[in-house]
């Protein structure tokens, strides 16, 4: 399974522009307080996500960097560098962390295809598991923690049901529908699953011959007074 890279390599692009790096920054949601720096590093820190205690920062570095695509965390205000947590000679990608912060899947492409696996965490050495068997990305959690949703190399949406209640164990597997319409984007988050666990929101690339148009508009505040005036 080969995903579609081109466009998760424009992303990249573009976030880099003239600096050379991605640095990870973290904000409060109501602009209450100043932006605080949590990770520099010459490898570019992607698909940042907080564990549900808030206590740990999960993100993955890029694949065309040195080292091809590790998962790593950084506890803001006590770890000062960046804590490897499945950091191998092979790509891991795609970091989603189970509901309860018990549990860390993501994707590897150790057997020579991507697939998806499941570690404990924070203790990610602990044990492993293999979750699919015929190719699989872009893993995420429903949020009730007892499915696992990633795309099998038939570009098909597959639900696993999971038990994680004394430890990690899969079980009974099906097929949701078919998402080769929709961006298999790389460095970024792929999809998201509504609360209720049965909706999903997926991008979908613009069927078009011609290019997208950037249209800046300035003065716009001034535009808007004056057709209220009216």
């Amino acid at each position: 399974m080969v995903p579609d890279l081109d466009t998760g390599r424009a992303i990249r692009d573009l976030l880099l522009g003239t600096t050379g790096s991605i640095n990870l920054w973290t904000k409060r949601a109501d602009g209450s307080a100043q932006a605080v720096l949590q990770s520099r590093d010459k490898r570019a820190a992607l698909a940042a996500r907080w564990s549900s205690d808030g206590k740990w920062l999960i993100f993955q570095t890029d694949t065309d960097d040195p080292g091809s695509g590790d998962i790593l965390g950084i506890r803001p205000g006590i770890d000062t560098a960046p804590v490897p947590l499945v950091a191998t000679k092979f790509t891991e990608i795609s970091p989603a962390l189970s509901p309860d912060g018990r549990w860390l899947a993501y994707t590897s492409n150790e057997t020579g295809q991507y697939e998806i696996y499941v570690v404990p965490f924070p203790n990610t050495s602990a044990a492993k598991w293999a979750v699919s068997t015929r190719g699989g990305t872009a893993p995420e959690w429903s949020h009730s923690g007892s499915e696992l949703f990633y795309r099998d190399a038939a570009r098909h949406l597959v639900a696993v049901d999971v038990n994680t209640n004394a430890t990690f164990s899969p079980g009974r597997s099906a097929v949701l529908f078919s998402t080769a319409g929709f961006a298999p984007y790389l460095s970024i988050q792929r999809y998201a699953v509504a609360p209720d666990d049965r909706r999903f929101l997926m991008i979908r690339p613009l069927a078009t011959g011609t290019p997208d148009k950037l249209i800046v508009v300035e003065n716009w505040f001034e535009e808007l007074k004056a057709k209220l005036r009216k």
